[in-house]
């Protein structure tokens, strides 16, 4: 190879390169719906066999909440830099919308997640964020209650507004196999009825057969993720156990 053909060959991969970083860029700050669903091998492995799309996004979605408030703990104990704890906090925030607008199709209801996700972000960023500035100021132990006080309003008019608007007592599953007076369901993660994904053996009802979509009613419980109890409607559509069938069963 000649001079001039190497050195052409290093400018191209240069102007490659910073294509791909120019669009990488453009598409973090202006996220476009991926028709893909996104590749997370080292979550994947922690997911049960059976679960789908929609269970993976919620599980990064939970991963990288809980990411941003240890690092945003241990800054803020550690360093008590508001440049720091800022800088993270709006990282954070950026990749939350990148990802929820690139992804929140491949959930069943994209709408609950987007609310509870930006709100709880939102309120934790603005708890971390002030904190770190009250203690700057040197400010007396009644503002930092007086903060406190109103941290757990935000908190808790937050979770009255999300019950109010998305919660319900309800769930949808998909009939496994049956056994005997009992049937197998796969319920996927369900933010709105607080639910866990997986299986759950439920007393048969008619028509209950596997692969159908059925509607199930949960029983809530203090602190802990609601009950799958029992079956209270059963869907004639069959459901390949897609992210999008149960949802669509509904409409």
């Amino acid at each position: 190879m000649s001079l001039e053909d190497f050195l052409y060959s290093i400018g191209e991969k240069i102007e490659n390169l910073a294509r791909m970083i120019i669009r990488g860029i453009t598409l973090f700050f202006n996220p476009k719906p991926s028709e893909k669903p996104p590749v997370h091998r080292f979550i994947s492995k922690f997911m049960k066999k059976g679960f789908t799309v929609h269970e993976l996004v919620s599980l990064h979605l939970q991963i990288a909440f809980l990411l941003y408030v240890l690092l945003a703990f241990i800054l803020v104990v550690s360093t008590q830099e508001v440049g720091l704890v800022g800088i993270l906090s709006i990282c954070y925030l950026l990749y939350l919308r990148y990802y929820l607008k690139r992804y929140s199709g491949f959930l069943i209801e994209p709408e609950p997640y987007r609310v509870f996700y930006t709100g709880v972000s939102l309120i934790s960023s603005f708890s971390f964020v002030g904190y770190v500035v009250l203690k700057k100021a040197g400010v007396s132990p009644y503002s930092y209650y007086s903060f406190l006080g109103l941290i757990v309003i935000l908190v808790v008019v937050f979770w009255i507004y999300f019950k109010r608007k998305f919660g319900r007592e309800f769930t949808y599953g998909v009939v496994e196999e049956i056994k005997g007076d009992l049937v197998r369901v796969f319920v996927h993660d369900d933010i709105s009825a607080n639910v866990k994904p997986g299986f759950y053996w439920l007393p048969a009802v008619p028509d209950a057969e596997p692969g159908r979509i059925v509607k199930v009613l949960v029983e809530n419980r203090n602190f802990r993720s609601a009950k799958p109890i029992r079956i209270i409607e059963v869907y004639l559509s069959q459901s390949s156990q897609s992210s999008t069938e149960p949802k669509n069963a509904t409409e």
